[in-house]
């Protein structure tokens, strides 16, 4: 190794010009990365400031204001048993309950006349009035619909055709 006093030591052969001193010739630059500062999470080029890091916080307010757009389920606007408050109904579901009132009852509803020969039973009297409730916001459940369907089916014909008849004289948007 070869030491000057112009210079820094140097190390190895072939630094500087052919007949040249070793030493004397141009010196490579070694040069120390800069660590970052502590805490930084990325690169800081030299000659420039440190950034200034603030601490964000977010803030998140809820404003719960229950069912925006739709009021809460009505009843039904008659009960079950209200048969006699429109006769013509009750009259036509006595003498022809079993036989085209169904069929009647299902186009009132704006459903296919051949629903009560398609479905079992009386499912489609439960289907019928599952939809008259989702369609008109009325209070109840499924459950509901299948108790009435079962204990009185031919009351829950009439009260579907008088709730039909009373959201066309009312009607309401939901």
């Amino acid at each position: 190794m070869a030491e000057n006093s112009a210079g820094p030591p140097t190390v190895g052969f072939g630094h500087g010009k052919v007949g040249q001193e070793p030493g004397t010739g141009p010196q490579p630059v070694t040069q120390q990365p800069q660590q970052p500062p502590p805490g930084a999470h990325h690169y800081q080029p030299p000659g420039y400031p440190p950034p200034v890091h603030q601490q964000q916080s977010n803030t998140t307010v809820v404003i719960n204001q229950g069912r925006v757009g739709r009021p809460p389920p009505r009843n039904w606007s008659s009960g079950i048993f209200g048969c006699f408050e429109d006769m013509s109904s009750c009259c036509g579901v006595y003498w022809c309950g079993n036989g085209c009132y169904p069929c009647y009852l299902s186009s009132k509803l704006n459903e296919s006349c051949c629903l009560p020969c398609c479905l079992p039973a009386n499912s489609w009297l439960i289907a019928l009035r599952v939809k008259m409730r989702a369609e008109n916001n009325i209070q109840g459940s499924i459950m509901d619909d299948c108790c009435c369907v079962c204990c009185c089916p031919l009351c829950v014909m009439c009260q579907l055709s008088r709730e039909h008849d009373y959201t066309l004289a009312n009607p309401q948007t939901y």
